[in-house]
């Protein structure tokens, strides 16, 4: 402090309370006001405050900042009474404040009055107060249970003092407790600055999710030398893994083949988390050589998933007819929530094997019969599959409205390659009397699967062929005249019968 004397009158040593000033503190001034000339008295005696930041005044005296002596002997002394208030943002720190006096001194033997007045400075001593928060460096990470996870954690002094040999102690609870040391050691952290500490945390593994608090003790000595320590709980959230996946994949039929239809495939999702995932919803993406058999066929939705939970979910596709002999992967795009109603998704893929199969199929061409003959026709059948066929017979569907019957109705082929053709012959028999016209013969393709290769299923097909009919049964132009002639006879007869009955009348 800076203490200065003057004749006449002198200022003490200021007198305050609290002892320890800190931001936000009511502050009560007392201040010593002393004659110190032995042979005149003093009058009309006025002291004065003018505080500066972080200081303000407040009202005790009838004038604020004004105190009043009337009268001081020589010698004698009185005390003077100021209130502030330190604004709660103060740092540490010094801090100025102007004293002045004004009084009249009374010479005695003369009785002359003369006024004086000066100003003294003093320095009061502000102990800012530090102010923690503890914060996580990133929100959006979470404990997950089962494991250990580094968490960065931000010890931030808000406040308006500076905090010496900190450190944090990291206590546990039920689930959560520090991995390696406990306690660290911080330092000198001033206002406004930042420390930065990374604590491995073990969440036992069946820890349920929400969150949770983990107690921690900041220890420091302040300013003004005094020990202090504050209990600051750690708000963390435990966030399960959520880890879908498939399990399992069921297929009805169990072989899948080229040109199937209304194929089940049955798949089972687990979560295998810990964390709950809600409102799951699946959709199965075909392209060739599958298609959904149905619109909205192959979206799903199967509600809530928890930890370790499954659940099975039926698709339904087709199959191409000409599609290849191989693996085929169909990707299934999932999408859910988790239990802070954050949305996620993921794309897994089921392995899906289409099996070989003969496909068999007559090559176009229009066949002319005659009316009234057997005819034989040559069908030709290939194999446009991808397995070999065996015991490939033909036969001719018979149709009771058409004028055909088949002496030989069937015919064996053999075996086709992929690729192959093959012949097969039928016979035809015309009736007579059949129309010049276009028919369609419905040809049944019949024949086992490669044997070789474990596939004695038989496979029957039906195809039309387009015929011509053609009927040359016309009858000798002498006929023909007969007739006429007879027609005519007839008719003349008939109109002259009539005549000769109306002539008679």
């Amino acid at each position: 402090m800076v203490v200065t004397s003057v004749k006449a009158l002198s200022l003490g040593e200021l007198q305050y309370s609290p002892e320890v000033i800190h931001p936000g503190d009511d502050v009560d001034l007392w201040i010593k006001v002393t004659n110190d000339n032995y042979d005149e008295d003093l009058k009309n005696i006025e002291i004065s405050i003018k505080p500066h930041y972080p200081f303000e005044l407040k009202q005790v005296n009838p004038i604020k900042g004004v105190a009043t002596i009337h009268h001081l002997n020589p010698g004698e002394s009185d005390v003077v009474h100021f209130k502030l208030h330190v604004n709660e943002s103060a740092v540490s720190g010094n801090y100025r404040l102007d004293i002045t006096v004004s009084y009249d001194k009374v010479e005695k033997e003369e009785g002359v009055v003369t006024h004086h007045n000066w100003t003294k400075v003093y320095y009061l001593p502000v102990y800012g107060t530090p102010n923690f928060e503890i914060v996580l460096e990133n929100n959006s990470l979470s404990l997950i249970p089962g494991r250990t996870v580094t968490i960065p954690i931000l010890i931030y002094n808000k406040g308006t003092g500076k905090a010496k040999e900190c450190t944090l102690s990291i206590g546990s609870n039920q689930y959560i407790s520090p991995v390696g040391g406990t306690k660290f050691y911080i330092g000198t952290v001033k206002p406004q600055e930042i420390k930065l500490i990374n604590l491995k945390l073990h969440t036992d593994e069946n820890t349920p999710e929400g969150a949770y608090l983990i107690p921690a003790t900041l220890c420091w000595i302040g300013e003004d030398g005094t020990e202090k320590s504050e209990e600051i709980n750690m708000g963390l959230t435990v966030h399960g893994d959520i880890l879908l996946g498939i399990s399992n994949v069921i297929t009805t039929p169990r072989d899948i083949k080229p040109g199937d239809t209304y194929v089940r495939i049955d798949v089972t999702v687990t979560n295998n988390g810990h964390g709950e995932a809600k409102d799951v919803k699946l959709h199965l993406k075909t392209s060739y050589p599958f298609k959904d058999s149905w619109s909205n066929a192959n979206y799903k939705d199967i509600g809530t998933l928890r930890g370790g939970e499954s659940k099975t979910v039926s698709f339904t596709v087709d199959v191409d007819k000409y599609a290849p002999s191989k693996h085929y992967k169909i990707p299934i795009y999932i999408e859910y929530l988790d239990i802070f109603n954050r949305r996620h998704n993921t794309t897994k893929t089921i392995d899906i094997y289409v099996k070989s199969k003969p496909i068999l199929e007559i090559i176009p061409k229009e066949y002319t019969i005659k009316a009234g003959k057997d005819n034989t026709l040559l069908i030709t059948v290939k194999n446009v599959g991808n397995e070999k066929a065996e015991s490939v017979r033909i036969t001719a569907i018979r149709n009771s409205a058409q004028p055909f019957d088949y002496p030989r109705k069937s015919d064996t082929i053999g075996t086709l390659n992929p690729g192959e053709n093959g012949t097969g012959a039928i016979v035809v028999s015309v009736d007579k009397n059949a129309l010049p016209k276009e028919y369609f013969i419905t040809i049944e393709i019949r024949a086992v699967g490669d044997r070789d290769e474990g596939d004695d299923n038989v496979y029957i097909t039906q195809r039309s062929i387009r015929v011509k009919v053609e009927n040359d049964n016309k009858m000798p132009f002498p006929l023909y005249a007969v007739i006429g002639i007879l027609v005519i006879i007839g008719v003349l007869y008939y109109l002259g019968k009539n005549l000769g009955k109306k002539n008679s009348k």
